[in-house]
């Protein structure tokens, strides 16, 4: 499967913005992430991207720094489920940021137990590259204040 950005060309009648395509890489990578394509996943994110699992698994880390520490909790998460996959319902642009309401849902490899949990993301983008996200927020409020520190702490 292949999974490409839109870019915006300067010959159109009406420019996107820059949000409007930082949702687009967020959906992309979503699809990508849904498809199991972890490694066209990978490719949205930017070489110095940060990552945090606010609700990491017990064996895996909670924070990863660049695609290929990215890439490994992903891994680890896989194992242990036949089913992971992130549906998100609602995509929040907030400029460089995006905010996702999620319904997530697992079925876990050892015993085929079948959880759905909603909860939300937070993505920044620059140049059209994830270079920091966090998920396992609670619900869109919480990835939205995760959005305001960011934005206060680089202030």
């Amino acid at each position: 499967m292949e999974y490409r950005l839109g870019w915006v060309r300067a010959d159109r009648d009406t420019l996107s913005c820059v949000s409007e395509e930082a949702v687009q890489v967020v959906r992309l990578m979503n699809a990508a992430f849904n498809a199991g394509d972890y490694d066209a996943m990978s490719a949205f994110y930017d070489r110095e991207a940060e990552f945090v699992d606010h609700m990491p698994l017990p064996d895996a880390a909670q924070a990863a720094h660049g695609p290929v520490e990215i890439r490994a909790v992903l891994d680890a998460w896989a194992e242990g489920f036949t089913a992971f996959e992130g549906h998100v319902e609602e995509y929040l642009d907030l400029d460089d940021f995006v905010v996702c309401t999620t319904r997530w849902r697992f079925v876990s490899r050892d015993e085929g137990i079948e959880l759905d949990w909603k909860g939300a993301e937070a993505w920044q983008l620059r140049r059209g590259k994830i270079v920091w996200g966090q998920a396992g927020f609670r619900d869109k409020q919480a990835a939205v204040e995760a959005v305001e520190q960011r934005l206060h702490a680089a202030r």
